[in-house]
């Protein structure tokens, strides 16, 4: 099972054997070639997808939906490391990543295009506005809750270890953390 629209554009990535697809649909499809079925579904966008460029170089690709939104996803562990917006443009109809010149360009009645200088870094951002972050001493972690998600940081390193993503069905609002400071809990409207 995959896509339940069509497919408007697919992207390969030489360098770890893999195939991604976007389309009408609203979710990005990761896929092992030399199987029938999809190893990973990617969900983020809120409008039908448009394309997808892969820059292998930084190990990340990256989508754009038609309303304009962008992420820059991750192709080690599929998360999202970048989300922005294509000002002033009424629908985005192609990406095309310049990987060489530090360039992505975003098609539409005309060209954007946004120049980069260093590599997409999750190290030292999180994806979504914070809503709530918390400290534990037992754990010597940092928690970090946006969206749907919660992103757990290493208080010595001060990089992120691992992402709890879809905790609820909707936004968290709420986030504390129990006496013993080894349990979070999550709430939402």
């Amino acid at each position: 099972m995959g896509h339940q629209k069509a497919v408007r554009e697919m992207a390969y990535s030489e360098k770890h054997k893999i195939l991604i697809s976007c389309g009408f649909d609203f979710e990005v499809f990761i896929w092992n070639p030399y199987l029938d079925h999809h190893i990973m579904k990617l969900e983020g966008h809120e409008h039908p997808l448009v394309g997808i460029s892969c820059i292998s170089t930084l190990n990340t690709f990256i989508t754009a939906d038609a309303k304009g939104t962008v992420k820059v996803w991750s192709i080690q562990d599929y998360s999202c490391l970048q989300t922005f917006t294509v000002k002033k443009v009424s629908q985005v109809t192609c990406i095309q990543a310049v990987p060489k010149h530090r360039r992505l360009i975003t098609g539409s009645r005309a060209f954007k295009v946004f120049q980069y200088c260093k590599p997409f870094m999750q190290e030292y951002s999180n994806d979504h506005p914070i809503i709530s972050a918390r400290f534990s001493a037992a754990r010597m972690e940092i928690y970090v809750a946006g969206d749907k998600s919660v992103k757990v940081w290493d208080a010595y390193s001060g990089k992120p270890v691992r992402v709890l993503k879809n905790l609820l069905s909707s936004d968290i609002t709420v986030m504390e953390i129990d006496e013993s400071a080894r349990k979070i809990i999550v709430g939402s409207q």
